[in-house]
């Protein structure tokens, strides 16, 4: 089975944020002939290949096409291609119905697909040359032996493809303000800090310096971002999530008491001890007896 034939047995329904694409079919042509004037009731995104050149005709208007160039042939609208160059041009095209959600709130993948839908973009250059690396890949994707996961890989790959040609497509109107969009770069060494600091915590040598120098910064600028986002310091922070996690070990395990300071990072239990009577106001084993009956007992657990 070529890899055409093997792409258009992959999955048809592709998931476009809260819609689907309903993919009708693949095609290509090493060398495209000219076809008669014709419409379809499905959209179809075509894109010149490595050679050719010539015309693509939509509603009798004429716009010139050569290689790495996208268009489209909108439903109900009479097109037609005519090659003006020899060879005749390689095409690749992909025909399908994009289908919106009967009811759903404005996503940026539905307001994409809508202005997609309503723009008057018919030809367009694929300058970053994303759209012809997706072909490329789909091409080699369906040519290479198939293994486990394939399908779902397809189906990424046809997603990504069909939203790269709508952003090409929809222009401007594509454009994103991202850097309004999401955590900062400081939040995010935060947010990473605090990952860092939760898969450590039973680490006694996890020091505010060995984290700042993990992510890159100053001991000191990471005091500040943790100052600004989480109004303490790593140290408290540190201490107050060991601390917080020996809680939950004495609530919810039988785990003996000496094993409990092992695993959230303490050497001594004298000293963790006294942290965790000044901060619970109860010391460690009155608090598991006082929540007993929450207590998880590992002992009456039946293995699966």
């Amino acid at each position: 089975m070529d890899w055409l034939a093997r792409l258009n047995r992959a999955p048809s329904r592709i998931a476009l944020g809260e819609g689907v694409a309903e993919i009708l079919m693949w095609g290509y042509a090493e060398h495209i002939s000219d076809n008669a004037l014709h419409r379809h009731t499905f959209s179809e995104i075509c894109q010149v290949g490595a050679y050719g050149r010539g015309l693509f005709i939509s509603q009798s208007q004429e716009h010139p096409i050569q290689p790495g160039d996208i268009f489209i042939a909108r439903p109900g609208v009479m097109h037609q291609i005519i090659n003006s160059a020899h060879p005749e041009m390689e095409l690749y095209w992909v025909s399908f119905r994009w289908i919106p959600p009967c009811q759903s709130e404005e996503s940026d993948v539905i307001t994409l697909m809508r202005n997609f839908d309503k723009s008057s973009v018919l030809i367009s250059t694929d300058e970053d040359k994303r759209v012809a690396v997706l072909w490329n890949m789909l091409r080699t994707l369906a040519s290479d032996r198939l293994m486990l996961g394939w399908e779902a890989q397809m189906s990424s790959l046809i997603a990504a493809l069909l939203l790269a040609v709508a952003q090409v497509m929809a222009g401007s109107e594509a454009q994103l303000a991202f850097e309004s969009r999401g955590p900062g770069p400081c939040e995010t060494i935060v947010q990473s800090a605090l990952r860092y600091i939760s898969d450590n915590l039973d680490r006694p040598s996890l020091s505010v310096s060995e984290i700042a120098m993990h992510f890159g910064v100053s001991p000191r600028h990471l005091s500040r971002l943790f100052a600004r986002f989480i109004s303490m310091s790593p140290t408290d922070y540190i201490m107050r999530s060991r601390l917080d996690r020996s809680r939950s070990l004495l609530i919810h395990t039988d785990i003996p008491i000496k094993e409990v300071v092992a695993l959230t990072g303490y050497s001594d239990v004298q000293y963790f001890t006294r942290l965790f009577t000044r901060r619970f106001e109860c010391p460690p084993a009155r608090y598991r007896r006082k929540m007993e009956p929450y207590v998880y007992n590992l002992s009456q657990v039946t293995p699966p």
